[in-house]
């Protein structure tokens, strides 16, 4: 349900009031007590609309979401996924070394991890 800025024109009183879109946008006013209270559009308020997938991006997620466990390591195959992580492994590798000091590096060549 949307949230919708409310506002009393004779005593000038804001509030905030989630309600659905078919529900009245005239209320009682709390202070003056008058059917003062009417809804005002600041913003437009955030509507999310379910169903079709409108973009190919959410085509593919729907798709690899209804994917089975076996479709989708062939899929990470096909597509080198495990190449992918190696590389990445590799590169934080990398990096850890060469953000270290002298002294840490040889440390590390000594010790290991």
């Amino acid at each position: 349900m949307p949230l919708y800025d409310f506002e009393c024109e004779p005593c000038v009183y804001y509030t905030e009031i989630r309600q659905g879109v078919d529900e009245p946008s005239v209320h009682t006013c709390p202070f003056c007590k008058q059917e003062t209270l009417k809804k005002v559009f600041i913003n437009a308020p955030p509507v999310i609309v379910r169903g079709e997938a409108k973009t190919i991006g959410q085509v593919i997620d729907r798709n690899t979401k209804n994917l089975g466990k076996y479709e989708r390591e062939s899929l990470n195959k096909k597509n080198n996924v495990a190449q992918k992580k190696e590389f990445d492994e590799k590169r934080q590798l990398h990096r850890k070394i060469n953000s270290m000091t002298e002294k840490e590096k040889v440390k590390w060549i000594k010790e290991g991890d």
